[in-house]
């Protein structure tokens, strides 16, 4: 599932519609205190992400990014 979407509770795959249904896998690297953080987004969702920029589209999916902020947490210890 699109984890933009599915945080949205919207079913990726009817708005995408048959040609577009495949998941890609982003990279949030300047937003999550240069942690480099992957998801996965629907075709629109990735358009979206390129069109606005990293900032604009987490400003605009709060919930996304509370979601990878909890469990991607500053307190999470990376090697």
């Amino acid at each position: 599932m699109c984890d933009a979407c599915s945080v949205k509770g919207i079913n990726w795959s009817l708005t995408n519609g048959p040609t577009k249904s495949r998941l890609e896998v982003a990279k949030f690297y300047t937003s999550f205190e240069s942690k480099e953080i992957k998801v996965r987004l629907c075709y629109l969702c990735a358009m979206k992400l390129f069109l606005e920029g990293e900032s604009t589209f987490l400003n605009k999916n709060k919930r996304l990014r509370s979601e990878l902020e909890q469990t991607n947490g500053a307190n999470a210890f990376d090697w």
